[in-house]
């Protein structure tokens, strides 16, 4: 389960990473084709959103890994390690329990509006949503994995994963 986590990482970093840099590239040639030539490209913005989708959802099984989700970490370390590492224990697998739920619900709507495509650019809607469902599913079966595995749960601020 390691190795595939290892993968999972490194892949999903990449993804990541060329997400953001598309939403650094497609606003600015925007503003240039818009500024410059006064001839928008239609749909852009729309690419732009699934970019963010995409950056946004398959991101977050990153920051499962490395342990720096959102969390209160000031009052967490402060407790004494046995209770701290139940406690981020406890988190993590209901963390995941309800990640799964937020999977199953997606997958539902993504079924129920499989024929359905975006306005502007045509893309079918289980595209447009698969990020999400996948980013989710991978970060569910992390936060399940740490939460369960004998090792300890690794401690806030890791390094970066590329």
């Amino acid at each position: 389960m390691a190795r595939i986590w290892f993968w999972a990482e490194r892949i999903l970093g990449v993804i990541a990473m060329l997400a953001l840099f598309a939403l650094v590239l497609l606003p600015s040639i925007q503003v240039v084709l818009r500024g410059v030539f006064n001839a928008p490209l239609m749909g852009l913005e729309e690419s732009t959103r699934w970019g963010l989708i995409i950056l946004v959802f398959l991101g977050t099984p990153l920051l499962i890994s490395t342990n720096e989700h959102i969390r209160l970490a000031e009052f967490v370390d402060l407790l004494p390690k046995r209770l701290r590492l139940g406690l981020e224990r406890v988190i993590l697998i209901a963390s995941g329990g309800a990640l799964l739920v937020i999977v199953w619900s997606g997958a539902l709507s993504i079924l129920r509006n499989f024929g359905t495509r975006t306005p502007m650019l045509d893309i079918p809607f289980w595209v447009f949503a698969a990020p999400m469902l996948l980013g989710f599913a991978v970060a569910a079966v992390g936060c399940l994995w740490i939460g369960l595995r004998r090792a300890d749960p690794p401690v806030g601020g890791g390094s970066p994963v590329i």
